[in-house]
């Protein structure tokens, strides 16, 4: 599910839907009840005919791709990878995700700083006699995230 709560697709099956057909699925549902000598050979076969069949399909098709992210999330990215991953792996994305969620804080930190600077285009100071020589100004201290 999404951060909205709606059913995402699963990535991984669309893929597998896209380059692959129902001829090779069922070999794949055969694979188990064949004889262990003659499954390795039937798995590579299988791999082979998923190969084959998404050079033809792009042949066919040369403008296909998957549907692309709207709004691409590296949180979201990071969290549906990580199932996949080793401990040390995970332990990446996890700092990967802080990251970028440090860089999102900051954007919205900026946001905010230059909407106070279109409010308040002449600044104002903290003291409540408006002395500025005694009072930051607040705007001097938006500057200082800005370097």
């Amino acid at each position: 599910m999404d951060r909205d709560g709606r059913e995402q697709p699963d990535k991984i099956q669309a893929f597998d839907t896209l380059f692959t057909n129902n001829h090779i699925q069922m070999y794949k549902i055969l694979l188990p009840y064949l004889d262990p000598s003659l499954q390795k050979q039937f798995a590579v076969y299988i791999k082979y005919m998923e190969f084959q069949y998404t050079l033809t399909y792009f042949k066919l098709h040369p403008h296909a791709s998957m549907p692309r992210e709207t709004q691409p999330d590296a949180a979201a990215m990071c969290s549906e990878l990580a199932p996949f991953c080793s401990s040390s792996e995970k332990a990446q994305l996890e700092k990967i995700a802080e990251l970028f969620a440090g860089i999102k804080n900051a954007k919205e930190m900026m946001e905010t700083i230059n909407m106070m600077k279109e409010l308040f285009p002449d600044g104002f100071s903290f003291g409540e006699d408006n002395d500025n020589a005694s009072a930051p100004d607040i705007m001097q201290m938006f500057q200082m995230f800005n370097k």
